[in-house]
C-alpha cells in the first residue's frame, strides 16, 4: 500500500513539474520563436528564392562548361570509312546547325555518304 501511494506520488511531481516546464517554455520560447519567425517570413521566403536561384545559375554554368566549343560532321563513306569532300563545310558553333547541314547533306548524297555530327573541344589541324 505504501510503495503504490510513493509511485503515485512521484508520477504526480513528475506530471505536474513536466506540465510546468512545459507550459514555460511553450510561453516565454516557443512563442517569441513563432513571432520572431512571423516578422521575418517575408525575408525567409526571399533567400530561399535567391537561393534557388544561385544554386540554378550554378548548374547551368557547369553544364555549359561541360559543353563542346564545336561541332564537326564527320563524313563516312559506304565502306565505313572516313570521307573528306571538298566545298562541304564541316565545322560549326552550334550543334543545331551542324544537325541542320548533316540532314541537307544526306538529302543530297543519299546513300553515297552518311553524316554524324559530333562535338570537339578544340579546332584541331586535321579538321577543316
Amino acid at each position: 500500500m505504501m510503495m503504490m501511494t510513493l509511485f503515485e506520488l512521484l508520477i504526480t511531481i513528475f506530471a505536474k513539474v513536466f506540465g510546468i516546464l512545459y507550459r514555460w517554455l511553450h510561453d516565454y520560447l516557443v512563442i517569441n520563436i513563432v513571432n520572431l519567425a512571423k516578422g521575418f517570413e517575408m525575408a525567409i521566403i526571399i533567400i530561399a528564392v535567391i537561393s534557388f536561384l544561385l544554386f540554378n545559375i550554378f548548374l547551368t554554368i557547369k553544364y555549359l562548361k561541360k559543353l563542346p566549343n564545336y561541332y564537326v560532321i564527320e563524313i563516312i563513306d559506304v565502306y565505313g570509312n572516313k570521307a573528306a569532300i571538298e566545298g562541304l563545310r564541316q565545322i560549326f558553333a552550334t550543334h543545331d546547325a551542324a544537325k541542320s547541314y548533316a540532314l541537307f547533306y544526306q538529302d543530297i548524297y543519299k546513300d553515297q555518304y552518311k553524316f554524324r555530327v559530333t562535338g570537339i573541344k578544340e579546332k584541331s589541324a586535321s579538321v577543316h
